[in-house]
């Protein structure tokens, strides 16, 4: 069968990369608060909202993009030798592109990237203990599901995206919003209960059967409900919460909220049924509004191995260099965490217990603007994962001294406090001394050449010199 021809214009809106483009996601929002909030329009977003777009170097010393227009070299190549853009605006009113460097996260995927790290469900990891989360891949056949998965068929599997909306984050516009939707499906919805309820009592006859030893033979055969009994089941329902709850759930599809506070347990209430997730952490924060993954890494296991080209297999991959953001201090009235970038990600308390010993690393407890380069320490990362909202979370160890060596990775230590005078450090052997000395007494320098020596100097020369001294360093 011959291909179907396209007319010159679909030919050239195919091909185009203006066509190409995916639309924009809607920007991160921050949570409703009345207090004061500092933004800024310029930060770097948690994740990219726009499609990051590179050009051949034949293309991009014409300033072709395969945009509208070319682009100016002044904001492209003039400023970075590898430019990548992102475009908010094709055409704008002034005819202008309107557009912005993409280099934040292009170089976060490439510096991730050569973390060699996979991504893991998250798990909260706590830093009091040396007890680490399990690793738990999201590319595993039983919790990479969404609601039209195959594999949700398999005995224990999870799910990482239900159809229905998480009601813990709807505000209550959008939970009415959500409930005139559902009543408009009222016909649907209740099919699909009488169609539940049939699958129910068939298991349950199978299962009397099957106990009382009888033979199974036709039995797989539906059971019929008449209106009155399915009337009657659904006033059961209502008459009971905590049975009324896994229903709903599941007719709907809707993710399950928190667990329920301790103090409430005892009490008679809508109780939802065990979380399907994929992860126990999505039912406090919310399913994932992408793949768990986020496209950053497809390895699924720490089962790599470092080789080094001297020492050979390494048990910890090289170390990587965490600048200190922000120090241990008093932040808004309380004490805050140290926060640290590892890779152009902000990771909050890296360390807490290696963090004890402050001394350790220097401008961790307070700002010092002496360490050149500010302040940095070595680091191995041992956990990445993507939040719901789309943050990268990072877990990371300080480096022992065994995963430093091979790569001759020493810490920065800073000079003593004490001030040392060059003499002191020199070659020189002569103790610079303030007291009277006699001219007839002179004072000669301990060499290991006996014919080369040097008369002591007066004391105002000394006083002159250790002055100088003192005031240089």
């Amino acid at each position: 069968m011959a291909a179907a021809r396209l007319s010159p214009t679909a030919n050239l809106l195919r091909k185009s990369r203006l066509f190409s483009l995916p639309p924009a996601l809607s920007p991160p929002q921050e949570p409703a608060t009345s207090k004061t909030v500092f933004e800024s329009d310029t930060a770097t977003l948690p994740y990219p909202i726009r499609a990051s777009i590179i050009t051949p170097a034949k293309s991009l010393a014409r300033g072709d993009w395969g945009l509208k227009r070319p682009l100016p070299a002044k904001s492209t190549t003039d400023k970075s030798s590898r430019p990548v853009v992102r475009v908010k605006a094709i055409d704008t009113f002034e005819h202008v592109t309107d557009f912005e460097s993409a280099a934040d996260h292009t170089v976060t995927l490439e510096k991730f990237q050569e973390l060699h790290m996979p991504m893991s469900l998250p798990a909260k990891v706590n830093y009091a203990t040396s007890i680490i989360p399990s690793h738990k891949s999201p590319f595993e056949t039983l919790v990479d599901n969404t609601e039209t998965s195959k594999g949700l068929e398999e005995p224990g599997a999870k799910q990482f995206r239900h159809s229905g909306p998480w009601l813990a984050g709807q505000t209550e516009s959008e939970f009415k919003a959500y409930l005139e939707r559902v009543r408009r499906r009222k016909p649907e919805l209740l099919q699909k209960l009488r169609e539940q309820l049939v699958e129910k009592r068939t298991a349950e006859r199978r299962k009397r059967a099957r106990d009382n030893g009888e033979d199974l033979e036709g039995l797989d055969k539906p059971i019929e409900v008449t209106d009155e009994e399915f009337q009657n089941y659904i006033k059961s329902l209502r008459a009971d919460p905590s049975a009324l709850g896994p229903v709903v759930f599941k007719l709907l599809d809707l993710p399950s909220p928190p667990a329920v506070p301790n103090d409430r347990i005892g009490l008679t209430q809508f109780s939802p049924p065990g979380t399907n997730l994929s992860a126990s952490e999505y039912a406090h924060s919310g399913p994932p509004k992408t793949h768990p993954s986020a496209g950053l890494s497809y390895i699924r296991t720490h089962a790599i191995l470092y080789n080094h080209p001297q020492f050979g297999p390494q048990a910890y991959q090289r170390p990587v260099q965490a600048r200190i953001l922000r120090p241990k201090g008093r932040f808004k009235g309380k004490m805050s965490k140290a926060i640290a970038g590892v890779g152009g990600i902000a990771v909050e308390d890296l360390n807490a217990m290696t963090f004890v010993d402050q001394a350790g690393v220097p401008g961790l407890a307070y700002f010092d603007a002496s360490i050149p380069g500010g302040a940095k320490y070595w680091v191995t990362p041992i956990r990445a994962s993507v939040d719901s909202e789309g943050r990268i979370s990072l877990a990371s160890y300080r480096a022992s001294a065994s995963a430093k060596a091979p790569y001759g990775i020493e810490e920065y230590k800073k000079p003593s406090v004490t001030n040392v005078s060059d003499v002191v450090r020199g070659d020189q052997r002569i103790v610079p001394r303030l007291d009277k000395l006699s001219p007839r007494q002179p004072r000669f320098n301990d060499s290991a050449d006996l014919q080369t020596r040097q008369p002591q100097r007066g004391t105002e020369d000394i006083a002159r010199n250790l002055m100088r001294t003192l005031s240089s360093s």
